[in-house]
């Protein structure tokens, strides 16, 4: 499952969402039965004008587990651009609030790597 979430408050660009269902124990994966989870609170990540000065852009790549109460928890950074802005991504991802993906009418937990763009916006 993917989210292709813009990002309008920022000029950091659209984040991208992939989701796969968190199996603690061994089984069948059988993501087709699963629902998307929806965000309903999103928060952008801090991106400074002192940092788009000094022209830090890139894509920081998050892990975390979506749960089934629709918080996001066990935040891990996958790949990062510079250590004020992964923290930032961090710290914002955390605080997003989703209405949780469901499996046979029943709320469930998912894995997500998030993709979240900082990019400078073209100056004309």
């Amino acid at each position: 499952m993917n989210v292709n979430m813009p990002n309008f408050n920022s000029a950091t660009g659209s984040w991208i969402i992939h989701f796969s269902e968190l199996h603690l124990s061994g089984g069948a994966n059988h993501a087709s039965d699963v629902s998307s989870p929806v965000p309903v609170r999103k928060v952008d990540p801090k991106y400074s004008e002192s940092m788009r000065q000094e022209r830090i852009e890139g894509e920081v790549i998050l892990y975390a587990v979506i749960r089934p109460d629709g918080t996001v928890d066990s935040i891990q950074l996958v790949r990062g651009i510079d250590e004020k802005l992964d923290a930032n991504a961090m710290s914002a991802f955390s605080q997003w609030k989703f209405e949780p993906a469901t499996k046979e009418g029943q709320p469930v937990a998912l894995e997500a790597i998030v993709h979240i763009p900082f990019r400078i916006p073209e100056r004309r």
